[in-house]
């Protein structure tokens, strides 16, 4: 069957004209999204309408069965990490717990009061990854903290005979955030009020060759610390997902 032949067939300049529309279209949008960016620059920051929290004194040393271990501490990360962990985050705390029966837990909370483009807290398995840790079993998961439902990222990060099991999630704003997306909806929603959102890392991990028996100790750690914690930190901490 002959198939009928189109107008451009006739007149093969017309397809000129499909072009210019879309590419048209293509520069409004563009042009748009530009304009957007200028007018929805928020100048404001969230956090100088809300009580300053510290957390160094929010965060107990010592609760249930757990206390600071002073001889145990973190791996210092790279002058490059650090450099960029002081420009993103306003406050940190970085510490490891152990119980009466030898278990350590490594905790590490931090607060930035810009969250904007330029300064959003990155991504844990990249940070690892730049420390020269390799990635492993990264998933997302919903865990129960705290009679909240929260929305993490877990991985296994390894590095030579070091295996450490990682659970950890963002906040922004008053909502727990944790793919790209979130963190795109989050940040233009406060800009629709000129607003730059705060927002809170929090991570748990420790030193354990199975990953599941590591993820069970480490709610049970983030239950307790949290319930003992100020109230005002638990609430930014969990933000909606507590409600």
């Amino acid at each position: 069957m002959t198939k009928p032949r189109t107008l451009t067939a006739f007149w093969p300049w017309m397809d000129s004209f499909a072009i210019v529309p879309t590419a048209m279209l293509i520069f409004a949008l563009m042009a748009c999204a530009a304009l957007g960016s200028i007018a929805l620059t928020p100048t404001r920051k969230l956090s100088d309408s809300a009580p300053k929290v510290n957390i160094e004194r929010s965060i107990p040393k010592a609760f249930g069965d757990w206390t600071v271990d002073a001889k145990s501490m973190p791996i210092d990360p790279s002058p490059a990490q650090k450099a960029t962990i002081e420009q993103i985050y306003d406050q940190t705390v970085s510490r490891t717990y152990v119980n009466s029966k030898g278990q350590h837990v490594m905790l590490s909370v931090a607060y930035g009061a810009s969250q904007n483009r330029e300064m959003r807290a990155h991504r844990q398995e990249v940070c690892y990854a730049a420390q020269g840790f390799q990635i492993n079993n990264l998933k997302h998961e919903v865990i129960e903290v705290s009679g909240a439902q929260v929305p993490v990222t877990r991985m296994v990060a390894k590095h030579q005979f070091r295996t450490e099991p990682v659970t950890y999630w963002f906040t922004m704003g008053d909502g727990v955030v944790r793919s790209y997306l979130d963190r795109q909806i989050a940040q233009l929603k406060y800009a629709f009020s000129g607003l730059i959102p705060d927002g809170y890392l929090f991570r748990v991990s420790s030193i354990e060759d199975n990953p599941e028996i590591a993820y069970r100790r480490q709610i049970e750690f983030t239950n307790e610390l949290l319930q003992a914690s100020a109230p005002e930190l638990r609430k930014k901490l969990l933000g909606d997902a507590s409600q």
